[in-house]
């Protein structure tokens, strides 16, 4: 991306001296000051987290920006990607619909709704970055259910199939 581009810089590990709990609360700072002190809108709705249960004195949605469940037990451990794109998520939700004209490497940030359960998910994917946000759709706001950045090729394929999918819904 270049220097017009809306893309924050990342947060990275070696920065805080590679120190997990001092990069740890530098990350819980900025996802507090995005999410708990202020909030995003998106569509103009308010963008909310989950705030309980709390784990650590930390909301709930702070974990699913910043960490996996490899062996899905409840146990989250660290995605250094997910961590380093912590400033995105709001960035995310807040420039939607942003002319890809400004970016010369870049075409456009891809959205889309797709049901879940009974209610309506909305997946906002940069793919040249490979991340995406999820959210969904409450009567009178949006919640932030994750942020993640696509390790693998078959995961990013598999999301841009569900965008031609749903896109024209």
């Amino acid at each position: 991306m270049n220097e017009k581009c809306w893309l924050p810089q990342m947060e990275f590990f070696d920065d805080y001296g590679n120190d997990w709990p001092s990069y740890e609360e530098a990350l819980y700072s900025i996802f507090k000051a995005d999410f708990i002190d202020s909030h995003p809108c998106y569509k103009c709705l308010r963008v909310a987290v989950k705030h309980y249960p709390k784990e650590y004195g930390k909301e709930e949605a702070f974990f699913h920006t910043t960490c996996k469940d490899y062996i899905g037990d409840g146990e989250r451990v660290p995605d250094f990607r997910r961590c380093e794109r912590i400033r995105w998520v709001r960035a995310f939700i807040e420039n939607y619909d942003c002319d890809p004209s400004l970016c010369e490497e870049c075409d456009g940030v891809k959205v889309w709704n797709e049901p879940y359960k009974s209610r309506e998910r909305v997946h906002i994917l940069l793919a040249e970055e490979r991340y995406m946000v999820v959210l969904e759709k409450r009567d009178d706001f949006f919640l932030l259910i994750t942020a993640f950045y696509f390790d693998y090729e078959h995961a990013l394929e598999k999301q841009l199939k569900h965008y031609e999918q749903y896109r024209d819904k």
